[in-house]
């Protein structure tokens, strides 16, 4: 039976991690890889995140999103060199374009930090359960509705995913060709999974309120919680760790360090 879930059922470091912990390394994550714009730095930190992924062995578990993040990679390297602009050292003048050494280091940066982040936060995803997610953000002081909502996003991915597949298996069965044809007729017959997919989802959120207020959701009571989290030595080590690394990438980023241009992010 396929597996839409992100959540992998792992006894690794990172799962064992309080959920707290995980999602203020995500914020880490961000904070390191927008304060640098060199890819040597921005390289690093995707390697840190591509070893946290090692570490939790859930690399099977996304091989859905590498073709996207790769993807994502390389329109960041095609297009980045483009639209900024600068730079002393002179590589090529094409179609009246100019590119530098300077701009197309930049935009190998913007790519390892794009990736770096979306893979950080998949990472947070397959080793939290979204029930553990929204009792820590609440625990952070979020508020319980805003909280409910986030984790409610979450929990129709993967039933978005299944009926995108059970929706592509019967059309299939009907004949519709998506794989094959040129690329215009498979966008001509992509609208017969996306239409009806869409109008599943719309249907799904609109029933949401009603399944909620159906049983008695109140969004400002006082509430309790099956799950229990809680900060142990190792949390607060990791914490820690973090923050002395984040203030660290800011500071260096303040002396020059990390960078290919100075005056932007």
């Amino acid at each position: 039976m396929p597996q839409y879930v992100l959540y992998v059922e792992k006894n690794t470091f990172l799962h064992r991690l309080d959920p707290r912990t995980k999602v203020f390394l995500v914020v880490c994550v961000f904070i390191w890889s927008s304060v640098f714009n060199h890819p040597l730095y921005t390289g690093f930190v995707l390697l840190s995140v591509l070893s946290l992924v090692f570490l939790s062995r859930t690399f099977s578990q996304l091989k859905l999103f590498w073709f996207g993040l790769v993807s994502l990679a390389l329109m960041s390297m095609i297009l980045w060199p483009l639209f900024r602009r600068g730079g002393e050292t002179h590589l090529a003048t094409v179609f009246g374009v100019t590119f530098t050494m300077e701009s197309v280091m930049y935009g190998v940066a913007v790519a390892f930090r794009l990736v770096a982040m979306v893979l950080s936060g998949l990472v947070l995803l397959t080793t939290t359960r979204i029930e553990e997610l929204e009792l820590a953000m609440t625990r952070l002081g979020l508020p319980y509705p805003i909280a409910f909502g986030f984790s409610a996003v979450f929990r129709f991915i993967p039933t978005m995913v299944g009926d995108g597949l059970t929706i592509l298996a019967a059309q299939q069965a009907r004949g519709v060709n998506i794989a094959g044809g040129n690329i215009f007729s498979r966008l001509r017959n992509s609208a017969a999974i996306i239409v009806p997919l869409f109008i599943t989802t719309m249907r799904r959120f609109g029933d949401l309120p009603m399944a909620i207020e159906s049983r008695g959701f109140v969004p400002l009571a006082k509430r309790s919680y099956y799950l229990s989290i809680k900060m142990r030595a190792v949390d607060f080590l990791g914490v820690a760790v973090l923050a002395f690394l984040a203030a660290l990438s800011i500071y260096l980023r303040l002396n020059g360090f990390g960078v290919v241009f100075p005056d932007v992010i």
